[in-house]
């Protein structure tokens, strides 16, 4: 009978041994099935991270609006214009400067105010150097700058273009030959290079100009029977002359 209950404890101590052990490894197993987990999830986490940061530095390139230019309004405010009463359809391009005076800095703007003045004369729109667009008289009222003359397809236009335009002039000096009225050979060949002509920013400018004024007048067509030089309505006239490229304007383009 004793012999019997030893045996008993034995097997009873044995299986206490084994699940003890099994109870150990079980732990042992565990802990690092649940450190894995976690490392997963830190790698997750930190993959996304980085695709986050890589979307927040790379972003989709946003596209570029052109600045419109601001319009000046002060500098020839007052020049002197009428009422309107006739339909816009043409634009007048001339150039004027004053080089008669001021060979060295024909373009400073209060002598041009006062060549308008004295003569009596203005324009809707006019174009500095830098591409400044100053405006001198509203759209609505009627600029004195194309003068007497006579249009190829507008028999009733004859001396009276100021109705039915926009003027707009660019300060520029033409050719010597078209400037010989006002200096000499000599003198022209004395002027400054950068001073002949027309620069790249009045271009600009003057496309800007063209688009906006086209947009609101659906009356201009957009070709060289309605926007014209100066000297396609009076021959007495070569502005805006040999020198200005009438192919760099867009509607040219289409």
């Amino acid at each position: 009978m004793k012999k019997t209950a030893g045996v008993l404890l034995f097997i009873v101590l044995v299986l206490m041994l084994v699940a003890c052990n099994n109870s150990v490894h079980q732990e042992e197993y565990e802990e690092p099935i649940e450190q894995g987990e976690s490392m997963s999830a830190n790698y997750d986490n930190s993959f996304s991270d980085a695709l986050i940061e890589d979307n927040a530095i790379s972003p989709e390139p946003a596209e570029e609006q052109e600045e419109e230019p601001v319009i000046e309004t002060e500098v020839f405010a007052g020049l002197n214009s009428s009422e309107r009463y006739g339909d816009i359809t043409h634009i007048v391009v001339h150039f004027i400067s004053n080089v008669i005076e001021n060979r060295t800095n024909p373009y400073i703007l209060a002598d041009i105010q006062r060549i308008f003045r004295d003569y009596g004369v203005s324009a809707h729109y006019i174009i500095d150097r830098d591409g400044t667009i100053h405006l001198a008289v509203d759209e609505s009222r009627v600029a004195f700058h194309a003068g007497a003359g006579t249009l190829a397809g507008f028999p009733e236009y004859e001396n009276n273009l100021n109705q039915h335009s926009i003027g707009i002039e660019l300060l520029g000096i033409g050719t010597q030959e078209e400037m010989s009225l006002y200096v000499t050979a000599a003198e022209y060949d004395a002027l400054a290079p950068d001073l002949i002509g027309f620069t790249d920013a009045q271009y600009e400018a003057l496309n800007w100009l063209l688009h906006d004024i086209l947009a609101r007048h659906p009356m201009i067509q957009p070709n060289r029977t309605h926007i014209i030089g100066h000297s396609e309505y009076s021959p007495t006239k070569n502005d805006p002359g040999a020198l200005f490229e009438w192919e760099r304007l867009d509607f040219m383009n289409r």
